[in-house]
């Protein structure tokens, strides 16, 4: 039985399939992974053109719509990272690059090198203090609003706006820092882990945007009823 299972093996790795553990990368290393995306992405998404997006339409429309037209862009630009992350893992392993007779994991340098650009970026943006990056994605985030259509009330009019929000947010993320981090970490890290940990990360920071929104929209509502 055992050498007929590796047989079964041998014979999937010779046909070019991954064997599940393979696939989903080091089972032992997803809480490290998770923790990894968490961080990254929660801090990266604070005060991001997507984090501006959600709450200024959620000042104007439900809540709830705009959190789940948010998030469900989020977590599928999640899920395509992270399969192009291990893409990039299996090629690296396809056609390995050796210098000297030693092989170099590319996936994991180049995946090094990306978080810390954007972590140090991130950083020097926090620390600079005057905002300007802020401001920049602020100004981006109100000029597609602007252009955004549908409202909360009404089963179409709702459809509408979940979907306008999905579509609104998707194309705002793609190309986006979390979203090469998202790559990066998926191509050095365990793909299970990454997911978590991303989709952990979007969700609360764009539930901290929904509400946040969600409460300066009562507040001024009421201000100018009175």
């Amino acid at each position: 039985m055992i050498q007929g299972s590796q047989q079964a093996l041998a014979g999937t790795q010779f046909m070019g399939l991954q064997p599940p553990a393979d696939v989903l990368g080091d089972l032992g290393d997803i809480s490290t992974g998770f923790a990894s995306a968490f961080l990254l992405i929660f801090f990266s998404e604070l005060g991001d053109r997507t984090f501006f997006i959600a709450a200024l339409l959620a000042a104007r429309n439900s809540g709830g719509v705009i959190f789940l037209g948010t998030f469900g862009a989020l977590a599928v630009m999640t899920v395509i990272s992270v399969v192009l992350g291990r893409a990039f893992h299996y090629v690296d392993g396809v056609l390995p690059f050796s210098f000297g007779g030693t092989d170099f994991p590319i996936d994991d340098i180049l995946a090094v090198c990306l978080l810390v650009y954007y972590g140090v970026t991130t950083l020097l943006d926090a620390a600079s203090g005057d905002g300007e990056k802020m401001n920049e994605e602020q100004e981006e985030a109100e000029l597609a609003v602007s252009k955004f259509s549908g409202n909360g009330a009404g089963l179409v009019s709702v459809a509408s706006t979940l979907a306008s929000t999905f579509v609104l947010v998707f194309v705002a993320e793609w190309g986006d820092k979390s979203f090469f981090s998202t790559i990066a970490l998926a191509a050095a890290s365990s793909p299970p882990g990454v997911i978590a940990g991303s989709l952990a990360g979007h969700g609360v920071a764009t539930l901290i945007a929904v509400l946040g929104g969600s409460l300066l929209g009562t507040f001024l509502s009421e201000k100018f009823s009175v």
